[in-house]
This record gives C-alpha cells, sequence and structure tokens, in this order.
C-alpha cells in the first residue's frame, strides 16, 4: 500500500480557507467632519463693519448739526442753570433753621403767658434753652457753609483766571464751552420723574380662578361655595393697574369683601393702598382694581399750567390732585370750606399752589390771603390778591369782623334780590349783585389761634368758625391750613365747620385724627402712615369725593409767577385787578387801620406795619364814603349818610325811627367823634346851592390826611 503526499511546497486549499477564517480585515479609517464655528455676536464682518462706520457718521454729522441749531437755548439754560444754582445755595444756607427758630420764639413766647409758677418756670427753661441750641445750630451750620462756599470760590477764582492766561485759545474755548454747557445742565428742563405704569405680576391672569382663590384665602368665601364665583366683563388695563369685576355667591354681600381689604391685598401680594375695592352695580358685584407698584411713587404736573384764558371755578372747579389711577381729582372751592393739616414740608403748600393756580385765573373770585409763615411763597400772587397780609393777628381779626359783617350784607342782597342760592344758572348776576367771590386763606393757624398767642387769638377762632360755617352759601370759601394739628390750633368747633378736610403726613394717628376727625384712624384712614418720601400725598375728604387717597400735582416756583402773569393780564381785561372795582373788605382794613394790604400792601410782600392810633367808627364810616364815590370835593349829608348805612347796618334807620332820624343820629356822633380827635376843626354844616353837608378837606383833617393827595 502506497501513500502520497503533497509536497510541502504545494498550496493546500483546505488550510488555506481554515487560516483565512482566523485573521481579521483591517478596519476602514474613521474621517470626522467638523461644523464652522459661528462668528460671536460682537465680530462684525467686512460689510457690516463699513456700515456701522456710515451709521456713526450720520449720527454724530446729525448729532453736530442738533446741538448747534439749539444753542440759542444752551445759552438760555445755562442763565437759567447758574439761578438755579443761586437758589439752591441760598436755602442751602438757611435750611430750615429759621421755621425752627421761629418756632421755639413761639413757644418761649407762649410759657411766659403762663401763670407764674414751677410749670412757667420749667416750660420757660425749656424753651429757652431750646431757642440758644437752635441758634447754635444755625450759626454753626451758617459757619460750615460760608468755608464750603469760600474754598470752593477760591479755586474757582485763583483756576479759572490761571488756565485761561496760560492756556492759550483753545484752553478758552474749552473753558467758556464748560461753563456754558455746566449752566445748560442744571437749567435743562425738568421732566416729572415718574415710575412707568407696569401691569401687575401675580395679578397679569386676575380673573375668575384666581378671584376665587383671593376670596376664599381671604376668609370672604367659604371654599364650598368658590365655583358659584363669577367673572363679570374681561380683565383690563385702568391706568397703571389691572380693573375687574366679579359676582359673588348668592347671600354673599361684595361689602363683605369690601371690609376684608387688608387680606385681599395679602392674597394678590400687592400693598392695600395699591388696591381698590368696590360694591358694583347690584350688592353681591365686587369691583376690583390693582396695581403691581405704588401708583403714587410718580410725580405729575398739574394740567392748569398748560391751561389758557379764565377759568370759571364755580362751574368746573379746580384740579389740583390725582388719584389712585392716575385720574384728576377736582376740588370744588364753593360748597363747603376745606381745612389742610400736615407735618412740615409734607405738602400742604403744594395743595394751596395748585388751588390758588385755579382761583388767580378766575376774575370772579377775590383771593385773600393771611399768610403766617411770612416766607415769599405767596409772593407772586400779591399783584392779583385782594388782601395780602403776613403774620398780623390783629389785622386777621378785622379782617374776619369785615367778612362776618360781608356775610350779611350779603344774605341781605340775596334776600331782596329773590335768589334762594348761588347757582349755574344765576351766577354771573350774582356775582355782579355781590362782587364776586371770595376765596379767604388762612395760611398756618398755628400763628393765630392758640389761647395767649394774641389777645385776639379767641375771636379770630369765632369768626373763622362763622365763616365756614355759612359763609359757602353766600359764595365765601375758607381754607385753613396748619403744620401743627393739635387741638389747641385746630378748636373743635372750626374743625366740625371744615366739612372738606385734607391730612398730608402727621407726626401721630390722634394729630391725625384732629384734621379728619375722631375716629378716622381706627377705620384705616391714618395720615401718619403716609410715606415721607412722598410729599403731597394726603388723605382727602370732601362731600363729592368721600374719603379717597390723592397726591398734589407738581407747581414750581417758575410755574407761580407764569401763571401769576397770566392772571395779572386776565384780571385786568376783566377790570378785576385790585383798585379796579369797589372792595368793601379792603375798605374796612383801610379806614379801621389807615394802611391798605391790597395786593400786599406797599412794596407788594404782605408787610403791613403799625399803623397809628384808632379812628373812631363815625370818622373812618365818613372817610370810606368819600372814597367810595371817588372822593369829590363835597357831598351832602343825605348822599353821606345813604353810604354809610349801606356799609354798616349799625348805623341804618331802627325800627320806629325814620331816615331822617337815623341821619341825624349819625351826624351828631359825627360832630362828637371829631370834637375828641380834633377839636378845631369846624364841624358845622357847610351850606352851598343845591346842597348843604361837608368838604373833603375837613374829612380829611379828622384822618389825618394832607388834601393835597386829593387835588
Amino acid at each position: 500500500m502506497s501513500i502520497e503526499t503533497s509536497p510541502s511546497s504545494a498550496p493546500d486549499p483546505e488550510w488555506e480557507r481554515i487560516t483565512a477564517t482566523l485573521v481579521k480585515e483591517p478596519p476602514k479609517p474613521v474621517r470626522f467632519e467638523f461644523e464652522r464655528r459661528p462668528r460671536p455676536a460682537w465680530m462684525m464682518s467686512g460689510e457690516q463693519l463699513r456700515q456701522w462706520i456710515m451709521y456713526a457718521k450720520d449720527n454724530t454729522v446729525d448729532a453736530v448739526r442738533f446741538h448747534v441749531t439749539h444753542s440759542p437755548y444752551y445759552l438760555g439754560w445755562s442763565v437759567r442753570g447758574y439761578r438755579r444754582l443761586c437758589l439752591r445755595w441760598w436755602e442751602a444756607r438757611h435750611d430750615d433753621y429759621q421755621q425752627q427758630i421761629a418756632t421755639a420764639k413761639l413757644m418761649l413766647r407762649q410759657a411766659k403767658e403762663q401763670p407764674r409758677g414751677a410749670q412757667r418756670a420749667a416750660d420757660e427753661s425749656k424753651a429757652r434753652a431750646l431757642l440758644q441750641v437752635r441758634r447754635a445750630e444755625f450759626k454753626a451750620h451758617k459757619k460750615r457753609h460760608w468755608i464750603r462756599t469760600g474754598i470752593s470760590g477760591l479755586i474757582v477764582a485763583v483756576g479759572v483766571p490761571t488756565c485761561a492766561i496760560l492756556g492759550g485759545l483753545w484752553v478758552q474755548i474749552l473753558m467758556a464751552l464748560a461753563v456754558i454747557l455746566t449752566g445748560a445742565w442744571f437749567g435743562r428742563p425738568e421732566e416729572p420723574a415718574g415710575v412707568p405704569a407696569q401691569a401687575p405680576t401675580r395679578t397679569s391672569h386676575l380673573g375668575e380662578d384666581t378671584m376665587r382663590r383671593v376670596l376664599v384665602e381671604a376668609g370672604a368665601v367659604s371654599d364650598k361655595r368658590a365655583a358659584e364665583v363669577r367673572g363679570v366683563g374681561i380683565p383690563h388695563s385702568e391706568g397703571p393697574g389691572i380693573a375687574y369685576e366679579v359676582d359673588l355667591p348668592s347671600g354673599i354681600p361684595a361689602a363683605v369683601a369690601v371690609a376684608r381689604k387688608q387680606q385681599v391685598a395679602s392674597a394678590l401680594a400687592v400693598h392695600q393702598d395699591w388696591l381698590d375695592l368696590e360694591v358694583g352695580d347690584i350688592e353681591s358685584r365686587l369691583k376690583v382694581w390693582v396695581a403691581s407698584s405704588d401708583p403714587f411713587a410718580i410725580v405729575r404736573r398739574s394740567p392748569l399750567l398748560d391751561y389758557k384764558g379764565p377759568i370759571n371755578t364755580f362751574r368746573d372747579g379746580i384740579k389740583v390732585a390725582f388719584g389712585k389711577r392716575g385720574e384728576p381729582i377736582t376740588l370744588w372751592v364753593r360748597d363747603s370750606s376745606l381745612i389742610v393739616g400736615g407735618a412740615t414740608r409734607r405738602g400742604k403748600g403744594m395743595l394751596l399752589a395748585n388751588i390758588l393756580l385755579g382761583v388767580a385765573k378766575d376774575p370772579w373770585v377775590n383771593v385773600r390771603i393771611f399768610d403766617g409763615k411770612g416766607t415769599a411763597e405767596h409772593n407772586a400772587y400779591a399783584r392779583i390778591m385782594g388782601t395780602f397780609t403776613k403774620r398780623n393777628a390783629e389785622r386777621l381779626a378785622l379782617a374776619t369782623r369785615a367778612i362776618v359783617a360781608e356775610m350779611d350784607r350779603r344774605s341781605d342782597l340775596l334776600d331782596d334780590h329773590g335768589y334762594e342760592k348761588i347757582d349755574d344758572e344765576n351766577y354771573e348776576e350774582c356775582m355782579r349783585l355781590l362782587g364776586g367771590r371770595e376765596v379767604f386763606i388762612v395760611d398756618e393757624l398755628a400763628t393765630y389761634t392758640p389761647k395767649g398767642t394774641s389777645p385776639w387769638a379767641d375771636e379770630i377762632t369765632e369768626n373763622l368758625s362763622q365763616i365756614a360755617a355759612v359763609g359757602a352759601a353766600l359764595g365765601i370759601t375758607l381754607i385753613s391750613l396748619t403744620q401743627v394739628p393739635e387741638v389747641d390750633v385746630v378748636r373743635g368747633r372750626l374743625r366740625q365747620n371744615h366739612t372738606s378736610r385734607a391730612a398730608m403726613n402727621t407726626e401721630s394717628g390722634t394729630a391725625s385724627n384732629t384734621i379728619l376727625g375722631d375716629g378716622m384712624t381706627g377705620q384705616g384712614y391714618d395720615a401718619s402712615k403716609i410715606p415721607l418720601t412722598q410729599p403731597g400725598r394726603a388723605w382727602l375728604s370732601t362731600p363729592e369725593t368721600g374719603v379717597i387717597q390723592v397726591r398734589s400735582y407738581l407747581v414750581k416756583p417758575d410755574d407761580k409767577r407764569r401763571a401769576a402773569d397770566e392772571a395779572y393780564e386776565i384780571r385786568k381785561a376783566a377790570g378785576r385787578l385790585p383798585g379796579q372795582w369797589k372792595d368793601p373788605i379792603e375798605e374796612y382794613l383801610a379806614a379801621e387801620t389807615g394802611v391798605s394790604s391790597a395786593a400786599g400792601g406797599e412794596g407788594g410782600k404782605g408787610r403791613i406795619g403799625a399803623v397809628g392810633p384808632k379812628l373812631p367808627t363815625p370818622i373812618t364810616l365818613a372817610r370810606a364814603a368819600f372814597a367810595a364815590v371817588g372822593d369829590p370835593d363835597r357831598m351832602t349829608s343825605t348822599q353821606m349818610y345813604q353810604l354809610v348805612a349801606a356799609a354798616d347796618s349799625q348805623w341804618a334807620p331802627k325800627e320806629g325811627t325814620d331816615a331822617d332820624q337815623a341821619r341825624d343820629r349819625f351826624l351828631k356822633a359825627l360832630r362828637e367823634a371829631a370834637t375828641e380827635v380834633a377839636p378845631t376843626v369846624d364841624m358845622k354844616v357847610k351850606q352851598w346851592a343845591g346842597g348843604r353837608g361837608y368838604h373833603l378837606t375837613t374829612i380829611l383833617a379828622l384822618t389825618g390826611e394832607t388834601a393835597a393827595k386829593y387835588p
């Protein structure tokens, strides 16, 4: 048997097939592909860069052209800017130390007027020490102020000329531009700083579901009946907030939710001052308004500043403030008297400035201001005021007497002509008959009404109370302001007769109640909680508005001067400036004191000085009779008596006597008064063709005036 073998070099197909299965094929190489990195947002392409350069060039050219064409405005702004800086420097020098010193002096005077004893000594010592401290503080403040001023002035006085002399033309040009631009920066027109209206955050989805949750969390609706709450309409923007209405389940009045305002505000995550809850058209309907930020944080400019021409404040009222939703609040200075109280620098003057904007442009309104502070706050309006006096309690007492007598005169006139009241239909006729409406303003009652302040304090308080109670129906409105809302300043009867009230921030809830009324703090109307950062914000209570929160419009000193100029032209054209019409109040004051306070008196700043001894009433009435008809050379006794009887009802014919007897009674009193004042004056009745009476020179001799003044 033979075995065949294959040579070793011969290929073996089976082996090769076996060995081939044991060796792996090499894998193909993986190829990675990367995306191009995007260009950063800040990096521009060449085309974008060229476009940006072109835009920058055009914007620069436009800006240069704009500022060059507006350079005259900048020059005006620069002058106004340096004027503002000077005023700011002056205000910084005085700060509020003068008012504090005046208050300390008042405390010292009140302490001295107390009965002798330990309490008087303690109060006097305390007031004297406070006065010395305030004076020392003021002296130190002025010293620091002058040091800072001196250092700054030395730097400017030395540095500016040095740079101007050594720096050359370009330095001088740059310094001149710096001076102009600095003044323009401080003199640029100021826009009211306001917070843009924002929609509420948590209340953005204010609707049926949200109100169900809120009413349940507030405890106004039980969880079982929450599904019965139904929305009315859709939520909508209203001012700086959102308004919505819902119907509560049957048997649950909306007043329940209104009473839980604080809980509702907490459920909505807002302050309760940012929320309004009201009962709707039916008892179960709740009206909701809510904002997400303080609606009073914004400052608004008075809309009357842009109003041209006269204003009928009797018909249209005066827009003096804005409400929670940004709506204008109108004050009607015709049907009720107003009292305004609050701490110092809390916005009382700003509310009064808004009132003056309106009444100054109403030619039928006779404006009379008795300023107890004595500052220049109202000087801008002096030219148009029927009466303007500062810190003069005696003259205020006389003026209130005249106003009380004026109320009797007006009442008789309305009765004689058959007018039941002054309304829109008979307004013009009544104004011509009565001589206009009276707006009587007492700024700072604490100067006049506290007991012991002056011999006339009780009389002033009583007369003001009568004016506030009765005057509004006769066209006489009283506006009282005080920064000391205490009971001894605003006595009970005086406050009760002011049916309209405004309380700015006060030091305590008791002071708030002094203005708004007893128990108002407990009802949530607490002026002591008004933020100090919002001067002009107040609780306002009037018959027309109820008790609401408001904030006065912004009125700047420049606005006052511009409005006063416009009011002057309006009144001049209407013949209603002081001196253009017969003013019985000022005639009485001038007759009693010999000095006029119309248009602020001599100098126009309301500083009416002391006068000589008071003349007897018959002489002042006789002098007023001549003045009423233009000071003729002579006047018959009958004509003079008729004018006297019209001015003072005391001399009118009494029951059982005729006009001749009443005239003789007055002439006898006139002769007796003349004998007392000037015994050498011949008071015999003079006879001339067509009548018998007195010459003007005779009456002037009694009053001490010279006939040379009356050619």
